[in-house]
């Protein structure tokens, strides 16, 4: 059961080590970054954030405008997480979920676990600045240092890194094993994220999670959407659902 415990620590200690590995080579120059972002006509993050301490995420992306784009049916159950710390509603959310006949699989210490998938439409994490940990100049710099493809070696090397730093923390062999592999499972695929244009400053879409992440200025907001097997379906409303949201704070 510790390995479980232990297993989004070095899961994210290792993302954050391959996106740091090679992002200098793959991100434009400071000055080129900064010109797109002085043109950027992406919103008002002021207004987003302010969303999501007051609570009011279902006042940015409301029933009746999903509907615009999607027929959300009426046994749909709307979840609203708000949490009363106020240093914590960027991690709030706020989604429509319904029954599905679609299952996940995962794969873990080599067997391969299915589980159903419920359809879900929403709006995530708004403000949240889990990017900013790549330590870069502008918030467009940093976006797509964390948001990028890494390659197997990259991983490999990461991985190594953060079993190094369990065992220096005084994890036994065993349990850092069992939580290197675990991390190594849920991260084998070797694409994660797909760049979506057009939206906001930049956006990205996290293929296993099925939202669409949306840098506003300084801040990020997520776009949730799972309402099918065909992804391009679930990005295309996410897209849609997204300008929604920065129509409402322009």
């Amino acid at each position: 059961m510790k390995s479980f415990i232990l297993l989004p620590a070095i899961a994210a200690f290792a993302i954050t080590a391959c996106n740091n590995t090679t992002a200098n080579s793959t991100e434009k120059s400071t000055t080129e970054v900064e010109k797109t972002e002085a043109v950027s006509t992406s919103g008002n993050a002021d207004c987003l954030k302010s969303h999501a301490d007051k609570g009011t995420l279902d006042q940015l992306l409301p029933l009746d405008v999903i509907k615009k784009h999607y027929d959300v049916p009426a046994q749909a159950k709307k979840n609203y997480s708000y949490r009363s710390e106020a240093k914590k509603h960027d991690k709030d959310t706020y989604e429509y979920t319904w029954d599905s006949d679609r299952v996940r699989k995962m794969t873990i210490s080599g067997r391969e676990i299915e589980y159903p998938s419920s359809n879900r439409i929403g709006l995530r994490w708004v403000g949240s600045d889990l990017f900013t940990i790549m330590g870069k100049p502008t918030p467009l710099e940093n976006f797509k240092a964390f948001y990028r493809n890494t390659t197997a070696a990259e991983k490999e090397a990461a991985f190594k890194k953060a079993g190094e730093s369990m065992k220096e923390k005084g994890y036994d062999a065993k349990t850092t094993e069992t939580a290197t592999k675990m991390a190594k499972d849920l991260s084998g695929d070797d694409i994660t994220f797909k760049e979506i244009a057009g939206i906001g400053d930049a956006a990205s879409w996290r293929i296993k999670e099925k939202e669409l992440t949306v840098l506003v200025g300084k801040i990020t907001f997520q776009v949730s959407v799972e309402i099918s097997n065909n992804d391009n379906e679930n990005i295309e409303l996410a897209k849609k659902l997204a300008a929604e949201v920065l129509a409402k704070c322009k």
